[in-house]
């Protein structure tokens, strides 16, 4: 298949994968609020999604670069297709073990097919003889995702208020499904210096850290992708409880986060130009700013038509995470290592996914979701001037 070929598919793959993903992650929180439980407790079941994959995220880049992308691809889309039944079998009867179960496979699935994804994409950008048309390649591959994150909220929404969750289940485990058949045209990609042998879990954890260690810029690009992953990870968890407390409807709640991917399909395919313009670090600094002053302005609770702008406007800066993360890691990583970089970068987000939820129930616990927010606003502003000082401390 030619690298044209290649990367369409890659894009269709991963225009399927966001589509399932943000359909039913808001819809998972919406579930467990709707069956009655608080919002300290939702944050603990929704942290279930990510704890084991953030344990396991090494030894999985490692497996993707030893299997290759499409093997990985092909064993994440199965994992995903087990999380959608068990997610449907939980709702159908009513058990919150098997909806608990379909969280943790459905973490394990994810890790494996979008760390898969991204390597794909980074092995095909590097490819391109030019440095900004790989930059821009990377940059069209976050827009395509964007079009799905705007689809998702809105089917999902959709979905549930016309047939209930079950229905939403149930097509997350059509796409996983129809996912794990198109994969098997993904061709194998070649990758410089790539192994067969077989490693031990210690020794993938050993390299991991390695990297992580050796490598400096890399190091840099994962705590920021973690940091402003949080933008990301409140916006779809928490904000849904926000705006059923003011009274929207589910599919109005999906029309209202899908404004944030209507801001994300604006930026994205800009974000190589940014660069080229402003440099990463501007960008960075800026991106956390402006999403700090997101979460505060929703303290004040905002009409509707200003919360239509804010989540415009965190949907900007959260929509710069994925190219930003893409290039840099794609830039600072040799191509051997792709897998185990895109896996680390999952696991900053898998991290996330673990801490924010449980640390924003608790807090939202003892000041209430609207203060809570704010609260998070306040450490993420606190985090861009630290981020600001580090890089000019570097120059």
């Amino acid at each position: 298949m030619s690298r044209f070929g290649t990367s369409v598919l890659l894009f269709v793959l991963a225009v399927m994968y966001w589509i399932g993903f943000s359909m039913v992650r808001p819809m998972v929180s919406l579930y467990f609020n709707d069956a009655g439980y608080s919002v300290p407790v939702i944050g603990w079941f929704m942290a279930l999604q990510a704890v084991i994959p953030v344990l396991l995220a090494m030894p999985a880049g490692s497996a993707i670069d030893r299997i290759g992308t499409r093997r990985a691809t092909l064993v994440g889309s199965a994992m995903l297709l087990g999380s959608g039944l068990l997610y449907w079998a939980g709702g159908a009867l009513g058990l919150v073990a098997f909806i608990l179960a379909g969280q943790i496979i459905s973490g394990l699935g994810s890790l494996m097919s979008w760390g898969a994804l991204q390597a794909g994409a980074a092995q095909t950008a590097r490819g391109m003889p030019v440095e900004r048309s790989r930059d821009r390649m990377l940059a069209n591959f976050a827009f395509a995702n964007s079009l799905a994150q705007f689809a998702g909220p809105i089917t999902g929404g959709y979905l549930s208020d016309q047939g209930g969750y079950g229905l939403v289940f149930l097509i997350f485990a059509g796409l996983a499904g129809s996912s794990l058949m198109l994969s098997l045209w993904l061709p194998a990609l070649p990758i410089e210096g790539r192994t067969s042998r077989s490693s031990g879990v210690w020794t993938s954890y050993a390299s991991g850290f390695g990297l992580l260690r050796s490598n400096r810029p890399f190091l840099m690009a994962i705590a920021v992708n973690g940091i402003l992953f949080v933008l990301i990870d409140m916006q779809s968890a928490f904000f849904p409880l926000y705006l059923s407390g003011v009274g929207l409807s589910n599919t109005e709640i999906g029309w209202m986060l899908s404004i944030g991917a209507i801001a994300s399909i604006v930026i994205r395919p800009l974000v190589g130009y940014l660069i080229e313009w402003l440099g990463h670090r501007r960008i960075v600094v800026y991106s956390m700013m402006l999403g700090a002053i997101c979460l505060l302005s929703l303290v004040l609770t905002p009409p509707l038509w200003a919360l239509g702008m804010i989540v415009f406007l965190w949907g900007i800066c959260s929509g710069m995470n994925q190219p930003l993360a893409l290039i840099m890691v794609a830039r600072t990583v040799r191509s051997s290592q792709q897998g185990m970089g895109m896996s680390l970068r999952t696991m900053s987000n898998r991290i996330v996914q673990v801490a924010n939820p449980v640390g924003f129930g608790i807090l939202s616990g003892w000041l209430g979701l609207t203060l809570g927010f704010g609260a998070v606003g306040f450490l993420m502003l606190g985090a861009s001037v630290l981020v600001q000082r580090f890089y000019r401390s570097t120059t």
